[in-house]
């Protein structure tokens, strides 16, 4: 009993990995990114769920989710670092298991986080940044 329970729940990880992996690819295939939370601390000061994609002419986009119209992010932004969430700034808001992505436009900061395990297909969509 407790050996098929075992097996049970290691082939449901197994194929939530399998299909999670898929379904990641098939997002960056056709041009949308993963799901990840942005924050503009000088404009709104609160994380915003949403998609990072590279829009018309390379031009990186945000789309807010549920829905909402998409943001064309600023051309020059610059990666300044990365970090993991900080009990004391971050601990309500973003996923204790994400990792937060540090940038700056025109002197304003900008900050991304996304999951560790989708930080592949970020790399990706980031990659000229």
């Amino acid at each position: 009993m407790v050996g098929a329970l075992v097996v049970l729940v290691l082939g449901g990880f197994v194929t939530d990995r399998i299909t999670r992996r898929m379904r990641l690819r098939r997002a960056v295939a056709s041009g949308r990114g993963p799901v990840c939370m942005l924050k503009w601390p000088e404009r709104e000061g609160r994380w915003r769920p949403g998609r990072l994609s590279k829009g018309a002419g390379g031009r990186l986009t945000w789309t807010p989710a549920p829905r909402g119209a998409e943001v064309a992010l600023p051309a020059e932004l610059r990666r300044t670092g990365s970090r993991k969430p900080s009990w004391w700034r971050e601990a309500m808001a973003v996923n204790p298991s994400s990792w937060i992505i540090e940038y700056e436009a025109a002197g304003e900061p900008l900050l991304i986080a996304v999951f560790v395990d989708d930080s592949e297909a970020m790399a990706e969509i980031l990659g000229e940044v």
